[in-house]
């Protein structure tokens, strides 16, 4: 088939803002074709993020399928560090982060509902994992020597309001640099560090995409330390910096989450934050994702 015809299965649609793409015609309870995942691949090199509405009872199984075609799929690599603790009866290679319900069954929807209501009448409020309060901007495992590509999160339940997710362009952001700071920051690396648990990394702070050979940024705030070879307030300053620019609105896609949507996005050219909300409301979303490769300096 040609790109056409494989581009005519779906509908893309522009998400008004300054970046994203909304994709129709697609669902995550069949595993796209070849050509299709190519095209997908493409759209989410330029946007950075993709979103699928109405994916109404997809199941781990399938979620897991969908973004095996995209890459090797993995679970977390420190489980219990950041939110992610281990969800009984999950597929490895899923994770959960639940919030207002205790003991979330992943196999086990009427259970969930007896638990969910148990708690509402005793006004019991979730403040394990995450927590209530915004995660920073942040890209999933910039800390891992190969980090990870592609990150798929799907919204089983979430709140009547918060817990918004947003994504910025950072492909977009190194274009909208002044040349000046570009020379400035050819060539540094910054060092990435989560947990003790695992060393620091040092990555390139400009990489290449591999698909549209695009220069885009690589710090965010919440995991690149340090730039190596710089003073410590100096290097924190470029990477604030940095995040500053990046995190303006001209680059940015802001997500109202409805239960059934699902977002997938490329690591490689994209930073994201999720905004805080009230945890006596229950937010339930699982994540999956492919296997990381080596950051290509630009």
């Amino acid at each position: 088939m040609t790109q056409a015809s494989i581009a005519s299965e779906v509908e893309f649609l522009s998400l008004g803002q300054g970046t994203g793409i909304q994709v129709r015609g697609l669902s995550l309870k069949e595993v796209p074709s070849a050509g299709l995942v190519d095209l997908l691949r493409i759209e989410l090199a330029k946007e950075g993020v993709l979103l699928f509405r109405d994916q109404e009872d997809v199941s781990e199984e399938e979620q897991i399928a969908f973004t095996a075609a995209f890459g090797s799929t993995q679970g977390h690599p420190l489980p219990g560090v950041g939110g992610f603790d281990p969800v009984e009866n999950a597929h490895p290679h899923t994770f959960y982060l639940t919030h207002g319900i205790e003991g979330y069954n992943p196999q086990d929807a009427a259970a969930n509902e007896r638990k969910r209501n148990e708690e509402r009448a005793e006004n019991k409020h979730d403040k394990g994992g995450i927590g209530e309060g915004e995660l920073g901007w942040h890209t999933d495992l910039q800390y891992m020597p190969e980090p990870q590509v592609y990150s798929l999160l799907y919204g089983i339940e979430v709140p009547e309001g918060g817990g918004e997710t947003e994504w910025c362009n950072m492909s977009l952001a190194y274009d909208g640099l002044e040349e000046a700071t570009k020379e400035r920051i050819a060539g540094l690396k910054a060092i990435h560090w989560y947990s003790r648990r695992i060393p620091p990394v040092l990555h390139p702070v400009v990489r290449l995409h591999p698909i549209t050979r695009a220069k885009t940024l690589y710090v965010s705030p919440g995991l690149s330390r340090l730039i190596d070879g710089w003073q410590d307030d100096d290097g924190k300053a470029l990477i604030q910096e940095l995040a500053e620019h990046a995190t303006q609105p001209r680059f940015c896609y802001l997500h109202e989450w409805r239960r059934g949507d699902a977002l997938m996005w490329d690591n490689r050219c994209t930073m994201h934050r999720r905004r805080s909300f009230d945890t006596s409301q229950t937010r339930v979303v699982r994540r999956t994702q492919t296997e990381g490769e080596a950051v290509i300096g630009g």
